[in-house]
């Protein structure tokens, strides 16, 4: 498939207290931008519910080299490739005016059948895609050892304003759940500079929720877990 480019000025609403966008609004580009590519081929919103199925993302691989201001225009590169027979992988990579490289997203989907919950073989979905190679920036997040026990375990409930079109949880989500709830005092200077996702199990409105927190030096870790099993995994290094 042919590459999607597409620029966009940073607004107030996606930037913090020190006008620099948030993390989890370079994800919420990463999902437009992944809308707007399978909607150019085709593949989009529309055609999935025409045909019963969903794109849910199961991992996602984040790089923050350097957050755009508020009013920056940056410029937003997609596009995607085959990673096995079950899974697509597609990456974005985020540029200043200049071309320097502010984040890359390297992130793998699949294709659910909405009856049978169960992903659906891209071949019989007749989705044309190939290999895919992306910088090797953005391989795996290597995390060191964790400790048995968190520092910290915070109880949340999912709620209204984190539920996405798909009816469960944005995945953006559980980035605020793990960065909102982390205690202060277990904060490492400075602002996440790398992302891994690993998305378990659906949540949904209502659900309760555990956010248990682990840390070892500038690298944290973060178990979204409730009484049915681990709903997702966030680890970050921090700059």
């Amino acid at each position: 498939m042919d590459d999607l480019t597409l620029t966009h000025t940073i607004t107030s609403y996606e930037c913090s207290a020190d006008h620099l966008m948030k993390p989890e609004f370079f994800m919420h580009l990463c999902q437009e931008m992944a809308e707007e590519h399978a909607e150019m081929n085709n593949l989009g919103f529309d055609w999935a519910v025409q045909n019963h199925k969903i794109w849910v993302e199961t991992r996602g691989n984040y790089e923050l080299f350097r957050r755009p201001a508020w009013k920056e225009t940056i410029t937003l590169r997609t596009n995607t490739g085959q990673a096995s027979a079950l899974q697509a992988r597609r990456f974005v990579e985020m540029t200043d005016k200049e071309g320097h490289v502010l984040a890359r997203a390297d992130l793998l989907w699949v294709l659910i059948d909405i009856t049978t919950r169960r992903p659906f073989p891209l071949k019989r979905a007749n989705i044309p895609l190939e290999g895919l190679e992306c910088p090797p920036i953005t391989q795996e997040l290597v995390c060191p050892e964790w400790s048995e026990e968190p520092l910290a375990v915070c109880p949340h409930t999912a709620a209204r304003r984190d539920i996405d079109f798909n009816g469960h949880i944005n995945n953006s989500a559980y980035l605020v759940w793990a960065l909102d709830t982390l205690p202060a005092e277990h904060t490492p200077e400075g602002a996440p500079a790398r992302i891994h996702l690993s998305f378990r199990k659906e949540c949904m409105l209502g659900n309760e929720v555990q956010v248990q927190h682990y840390r070892s030096g500038n690298f944290t870790h973060h178990v979204i877990n409730s009484a049915e099993g681990v709903r997702a995994e966030v680890d970050i290094q921090w700059s």
